[in-house]
């Protein structure tokens, strides 16, 4: 008599979500919300991986603008739209992908977005903004050179 339970079942994943691990802000994230996602069948890939915008159907510049979502059904999502699709396969985050669908809510919500993601270099602490050196006149000049 048999005493071991065995599990034939093949677990499709629920989808591949895909994030620049090349932004402290993304990989931040991934590390703070990742969990939650993979023990409900999500991948993390990086955008970085070769071959990523061919098979999501897009261009390159398309692919590194924001994260991408691809369910198992082959419906893909972008930007708030991943968040708002990933937050519905989380019971206590469901009621908040339901309202970033909402339209004033969605159309602000991508706004924000979308700065997010133009500015996720700078927001991750890795900006490479130009640091601008003028030469301010010494106004206290004259008296500091009194002979």
């Amino acid at each position: 008599m048999p005493t071991e339970i065995t599990d034939n079942r093949v677990t499709q994943p629920a989808g591949w979500i895909f994030f620049d691990a090349e932004c402290r802000l993304c990989v931040g994230q991934r590390q703070r919300w990742g969990r939650i996602f993979e023990r409900r069948g999500f991948a993390w890939i990086p955008l970085q991986t070769p071959g990523t915008a061919r098979r999501l159907g897009i261009t390159e510049a398309q692919l590194n603008a924001e994260m991408w979502l691809e369910l198992a059904d082959g419906r893909k999502f972008s930007g708030l739209n991943t968040w708002s699709a990933l937050m519905r396969h989380v019971w206590w985050m469901w009621p908040l992908g339901i309202v970033l669908t909402l339209p004033g809510f969605n159309a602000l919500g991508r706004l924000v977005y979308r700065w997010i993601a133009k500015n996720r270099s700078c927001l991750g602490g890795a900006c490479q903004i130009p640091i601008r050196h003028t030469k301010k006149p010494n106004r206290h000049g004259a008296f500091y050179e009194l002979p």
